[in-house]
């Protein structure tokens, strides 16, 4: 016999040792029927008269032992049948109302009146006997196992959750009867010897979450015993040696409602409590930094919010079972339940925890492994919210992280476990800012892909605000306004830096004193100069790292003309206009199949346009006249010239495919094409046709390459649905995916073609055929425009058109 029967088999003669305990007092146990010691529980005639003779020996004075001995019987007995006959005519205590619980959609919950001290509202309750004889009734499955298959039934009670509880429902609300046993009071409110299951087992419904080894049955004298596994066996002659599935019982809509009703009414009482413990302790933290908290008293807290994420697991479990409506389902969703569980069962404890480090620091990481192993739990078994649990894990693998001083393998781990979680999030959700500001922040000490996650975070269709407050702490150091803490930066990456950060302060230009006007300011145009002098040594020395390098510079230069995300920037504007008059073209049946698992607030539409059509142009005019952008466009354009002058260099097409991406949508706008006037015609269309007779070598010799480049360009720069199924996605897609000027370049299954994430930036043969190709149809897509290059099909040439001002403002 291994280990897990032998503790099995003990637990079952525990659980029928515990059941005969339980019934005894119901059948031959007697009450000790004098004054002083009422509710004192013998199990035999014998040592009830002992007591009596002892303790009560005035009352037996001047009787026979026998006589003393039959008076004693007989005054038990009476008593015995007085309580039975009390317990008869009680009448049911009533559960809490939570009648505010409802599932009508867009309806606000009514007001509920305080609830009890119970938790779980039961159709009938069994009422104990006075003292220490047990208020409950716990019979013992024999045949109990893990593989019975859950169900749950009317009238069964909701059992406790197997971790204990740490408040008592006594002391919740006055006056309240409670059905849990009389015991001594702790010596702490929230002791962790208050919730050993031998002090604390309350009579709760059944959740659908968990199935205990044992049940509150509130008649036992009238109620059959639950088939054990061995009843529900069942087998098949055509197949001997197979156990066949057992069958499982369905649950009623309203027996389900009613479940996840009790589960929410008791989830409220114990997060009412998280919430008044953690103000409580986070405001004594801030009177007195010096008070110490005891052990007990830590192990108290990790319980208590332990208890309220079972209890968050239960009611998800409940809401989105199968057989719930999806009045029911909603439910989890319209009383932000998931924001809920992390705001005041996670987060605002680990803040506590953190503020109290490095004494807490043995409780913090339990209390993460903790709240990381039941995130994981519902990413499993609740996909509904998958989204918010990706988040979520994330979030808690980066304070894993950031509490690691000793062992920095440990530390990189769990930074790698965060990026993980919160490259997944952002591949589910690529419009949302906030993941990638917290992908900056792992981004450290590479201050070049942090630069480029915070412009990323900025400049996408729902930027994250407050990434422009984290953002200064990457940009003081460099401006010399605090100690400069990335000492991996190179020089070059650091005057690259420095220059977007004068762009992002506002702080690059300066008045000339002859003219009056503003100018680019030395410190600017040295950073510029610094970087774009170093730049070219530096692609031919690192090779193929600026690949992912060279994508991070293009998405950094293209914030630079939104201002670096700025609400009231004319361009983002403009992106904004085209993303509305989108969404109003769209059916909705297409905008249904968009709704995602993602938090409300992730689903919620940007935020609508604030200049109006009409006054766009002239709000473009005065933003093209501004130095800012001027000096926008001239980091962008001289190192966009640098790179094309590499003819031949694969390392550079990453950057030159995301910067004809760039120009292409602005190109396609009425609005902001004028402004691609200093763009570097001439060197693109000399790197283009290099390009071209690169793919020349590639086409077949069975057919005349006039023919073959003919049908190279007629092909669209995206395959449609079945059409070149060997084609995925290039790793600088997934860079610049999201961003608020690609909505309308990627088809919207693009990123389906996927196969493997851990494939996604390996750079193949394919790889590399597939972004020349691309590159090429990009060309070719802006030649037909015939404004700033054209293409010639007898020679197979693109070549510059002559215009003083390619592209000028109509």
């Amino acid at each position: 016999m291994n280990t897990g029967d032998i503790v099995q088999s003990r637990f079952v003669q525990a659980l029928r040792t515990q059941k005969r305990q339980a019934e005894y007092p119901l059948t031959g146990a007697l009450q000790c029927p004098f004054p002083g010691h009422s509710g004192r529980i013998f199990q035999s005639d014998d040592q009830l008269y002992d007591h009596a003779k002892f303790d009560h020996g005035s009352e037996l004075a001047g009787l026979h032992p026998r006589e003393a001995r039959a008076m004693v019987k007989e005054l038990a007995l009476k008593l015995s049948r007085s309580d039975q006959s009390s317990n008869a005519t009680a009448g049911d205590r009533s559960s809490p109302d939570i009648a505010g619980l409802t599932l009508e959609p867009g309806k606000e919950p009514r007001q509920a009146s305080p609830p009890s001290s119970k938790k779980r509202p039961a159709d009938s309750e069994f009422t104990g006997r006075r003292g220490k004889a047990p208020s409950y009734v716990e019979v013992a499955d024999a045949d109990y196992s893990r593989q019975v298959p859950y169900s749950i039934t009317p009238d069964r009670a909701r059992p406790r959750t197997q971790d204990p509880r740490l408040f008592d429902p006594k002391q919740t609300i006055k006056g309240t009867s409670s059905p849990y046993q009389t015991t001594p009071e702790p010596s702490s409110e929230w002791s962790v010897e208050a919730t050993k299951s031998s002090q604390f087992q309350p009579s709760q419904p059944q959740s659908p979450a968990r199935q205990p080894p044992q049940r509150t049955l509130p008649k036992p004298q009238h109620t059959q015993r639950q088939a054990g596994l061995i009843e529900l066996q069942r087998y098949d002659s055509r197949y001997p040696g197979l156990l066949m599935q057992p069958d499982s019982r369905p649950i009623s809509q309203e027996q389900l409602a009613s479940e996840v009703k009790s589960i929410y009414a008791g989830l409220t009482m114990v997060e009412t409590k998280c919430i008044n413990v953690d103000r409580a302790q986070a405001a004594a933290a801030n009177d007195n930094s010096d008070t110490k908290i005891s052990s007990d008293h830590w192990q108290a807290l990790i319980a208590l919010h332990r208890t309220l994420l079972h209890e968050h697991h239960d009611f998800f479990l409940a809401s989105q079972h199968p057989s719930a409506s999806p009045a029911l389902c909603r439910l989890a969703a319209k009383y932000s339940m998931p924001a809920r569980m992390w705001k005041h069962g996670i987060h605002s404890f680990l803040e506590l925890l953190r503020r109290r480090l490095p004494e807490s620091n043995d409780y913090m990481l339990a209390f993460i492994y903790l709240a990381y192993q039941m995130m994981a739990l519902l990413y499993e078994t609740v996909p509904a919210f998958e989204d918010t649990w990706i988040e979520c894990l994330g979030d808690l693998a980066r304070y894993r992280m950031a509490i690691e001083e000793e062992d920095m393998r440990d530390r990189e781990t769990w930074a790698q476990v965060a990026r993980t979680w919160y490259t997944k999030a952002a591949d589910k959700n690529p419009t949302v800012g906030r993941l990638n500001h917290h992908l900056a922040i792992l981004a450290r000490p590479n201050a070049l892909q942090q630069l480029y996650y915070y412009s990323r975070s900025l400049t996408c269709v729902k930027p994250f605000p407050s990434a422009r407050e984290s953002i200064l702490t990457l940009f003081n150091p460099i401006l010399g306004r605090a100690i400069a803490t990335y000492t991996h930066a190179l020089p070059i990456d650091t005057s690259f830096i420095k220059a977007h950060a004068l762009q992002f302060e506002h702080i690059s230009f300066e008045k000339d004193l002859s003219s009056g006007e503003d100018t680019p300011s030395q410190e600017f145009q040295q950073a510029k100069d610094e970087f774009a002098g170093n730049l070219d040594n530096h692609i031919g020395r690192v090779t193929a790292k600026w690949k992912e390098q060279g994508a991070y510079i293009a998405v950094i230069n293209v914030a630079g003309w939104f201002d670096y995300g700025r609400d009231d920037n004319t361009l983002r504007q403009v992106f904004l206009t085209h993303i509305q008059d989108k969404a109003r073209n769209t059916p909705p049946g297409v905008m249904e199949d968009n709704i995602r698992t993602a938090s409300p607030a992730d689903q919620k539409d940007p935020i609508s346009p604030s200049t109006h059509k009409d006054k766009l142009q002239s709000e473009l005019d005065k933003w093209s006249k501004q130095v800012t952008f001027d000096n926008a466009k001239l980091i962008t354009n001289d190192t966009f010239a640098l790179v094309l002058r590499r003819i031949g260099d694969k390392n550079v097409l990453p950057h030159v495919h995301i910067m004809l991406a760039f120009i292409t949508a602005f190109a396609s706008s009425t609005y902001v094409s004028y402004l691609l006037y200093g763009t570097p015609w001439a060197e693109l269309v000399a790197f283009l046709n290099t390009l071209v007779k690169t793919e020349n070598q590639f086409q077949s010799e069975t057919q005349k390459q006039s023919e073959n480049m003919d049908t190279f360009f007629a092909t669209d720069v995206f395959p449609g649905d079945g059409d070149r199924i060997d084609e995925a996605p290039l790793p600088e897609d997934y860079i610049v995916r999201g961003l608020i000027w690609t909505q309308d370049y990627f088809p919207k299954k693009w990123f389906e073609r996927e196969h493997d994430v851990e494939e996604r930036f390996l750079e193949l043969a394919s790889t590399v055929k597939n972004r020349t190709e691309r590159v090429l149809r990009l060309g070719y897509r802006l030649s037909e425009q015939h404004r700033w290059i054209t293409y010639e099909k007898q020679t197979h040439t693109f070549s510059v058109i002559d215009s003083p001002r390619y592209g000028s403002s109509p």
